[in-house]
């Protein structure tokens, strides 16, 4: 590997752990999780051995994964980075930097900021990354769901501590508004499922569609005319009042 001396565009990784959002120490670990995503260096500097990246490529591939989904409400800001309600700095994954900098714990400081109890304090490419990575190594080494499952506690018991961490911020503004998106995005894939499955049962009864089915067993009454298509009968009485 060339040398070169250290430039506005080369930076070592403790370097560019403030620039891009990573606490100090963590970047090394996150590249060797995230081999494929990470640029190789360029150079290294001429004392000592510090391996040197170009700035850009760095921040090319920390850039947030566009179309990443996920159910719990994102913490991060537009560019990826979650903003310290205490200090003001900016990372990628908050946590480290509360017990190092501030002596608290993820839930600690949901509760003080009147967070959410499910607010990701991580990016949502990150967590999704790391997702992936442990996916993968279950699937190498199914030996490692064995000690993870001993020491995870009873179905019974998480649902409580969920039962019990949501109870403090159901009401929350930002908690109510990502419920009402939530609902917005999932509602009418829900009920043209919905949909599909009734015009399949009505198909499976020997209808054209169940608009057919209702319009033939009229004369029935709504439970012999559930049974005879194979639904509920509210779903019948559904389809027979008249339209708005």
């Amino acid at each position: 590997m060339e040398t070169a001396d250290a430039t506005s565009r080369l930076v070592t990784r403790r370097e560019a752990e403030p620039l891009l959002g990573y606490a100090p120490g963590s970047l090394k670990a996150v590249m060797q999780q995230q081999r494929g995503r990470w640029p190789a260096p360029v150079a290294c500097r001429r004392r000592g051995r510090a391996l040197l990246w170009e700035l850009d490529a760095l921040l090319a591939a920390a850039r947030p994964t566009t179309g990443v989904r996920s159910r719990r409400p994102d913490g991060a800001d537009t560019d990826g980075l979650v903003t310290c309600l205490e200090c003001g700095r900016r990372f990628r994954s908050l946590a480290p930097h509360l017990v190092r900098a501030h002596g608290t714990s993820a839930a600690g400081y949901r509760a003080g900021h009147a967070l959410p109890a499910g607010a990701a304090l991580m990016a949502t490419d990150v967590r999704r990354t790391l997702s992936a990575t442990r996916i993968e190594a279950m699937a190498a080494d199914p030996d490692l769901l064995a000690p993870m499952r001993a020491a995870a506690p009873a179905p019974d018991v998480l649902a409580r501590r969920s039962a019990a961490a949501r109870a403090g911020t159901d009401g929350l503004p930002a908690v109510r508004a990502a419920r009402r998106a939530a609902a917005l995005r999932t509602l009418p894939a829900a009920r043209q499922a919905r949909r599909n499955t009734l015009e399949a049962t009505a198909r499976t009864a020997g209808f054209a569609s169940m608009a057919d089915a209702i319009a033939a067993t009229r004369d029935l009454s709504s439970r012999a005319a559930a049974e005879r298509i194979g639904v509920g009968a509210s779903t019948v009485k559904r389809w027979r009042r008249p339209s708005p």
